[in-house]
């Protein structure tokens, strides 16, 4: 089956390897759960609804484990009354959950993610802390390649004989080093990657290179737009294959095509 996950700001990355272990059981229901998003079609109308019946509703349609963090008088969260007002029909879940998520930006940067078995929606303040973060491995040296290019190629001409004149030998031109290409690597995922989570930027993510891979500890809904996921979500037989894209810490889905009938 045919199933791409790319992020449409560092699309090289995703051709990495990523390398991580988890448990088969884990997979399975986190496969399972973005399955559900992604094939549930759902239509809403939601007028100045309190956020938690929503969440609610949305639980109960999509039948998932689900864990939302919630305020309390002891930890900041989302607020439970917080009022949402939505209208689409016949989307796939994710994009509703996507819109329900920009409601809530309006409080504190918010997100989604798969983490031990269950959809969690919460501050991602509250995922780059503890046992939220992740530490995952991708292998970028296919990356770092540099194509020789010759900017002072020998010029052809004619001689005076009828011959082929060729000039002096051409010299490769500066390039990169190994070091600043991986510099130069770093710096374009912490930029355009949730750029206010990385630690060069006064968050708790981090980034290091270490004998051809980066080594990045981050949540699952930074990691997700870096190498998608390592698994296919599953679908229902009676549906055709969707695409999903991670790009800038929103999620799209390409529906397949509809051929026309004449």
């Amino acid at each position: 089956m045919r199933f791409l996950m790319r992020s449409l700001v560092l699309v090289p990355l995703l051709l990495c390897s990523v390398l991580f272990s988890a448990p088969d059981s884990t997979k399975y229901a986190h496969a399972k759960i973005l399955g559900k998003l992604l094939y549930t079609d759902m239509s809403v109308s939601w007028d100045e609804q309190p956020v938690s019946d929503v969440l609610h509703q949305f639980q109960r349609d999509l039948d998932i484990d689900m864990f939302v963090f919630w305020k309390s008088k002891d930890k900041d969260g989302i607020d439970k009354n917080t009022s949402i007002t939505l209208k689409l029909t016949n989307q796939p879940a994710v994009v509703v959950l996507e819109r329900i998520i920009e409601k809530l930006n309006n409080a504190a940067p918010t997100a989604w993610q798969l983490r031990d078995s269950m959809l969690e929606i919460g501050f991602k303040e509250q995922f780059t802390n503890g046992s939220a973060m992740e530490l995952r491995t991708y292998d970028v040296m296919n990356l770092l390649f540099t194509i020789r290019d010759f900017d002072n190629a020998p010029i052809m001409g004619t001689t005076g004989g009828g011959g082929v004149n060729f000039g002096g030998p051409a010299n490769d031109p500066d390039r990169l080093t190994k070091d600043e290409e991986v510099e130069k690597l770093i710096s374009t995922i912490t930029d355009f990657v949730e750029s206010e989570q990385w630690k060069v930027h006064g968050g708790n993510c981090t980034i290091r290179f270490y004998k051809g891979s980066l080594l990045v500890k981050a949540p699952d809904f930074v990691h997700r737009q870096l190498g998608g996921y390592s698994f296919s979500p599953l679908r229902p037989k009676n549906m055709k294959t969707r695409t999903i894209n991670f790009s800038g810490g929103n999620t799209s889905v390409r529906l397949p095509r509809v051929p026309n009938i004449h």
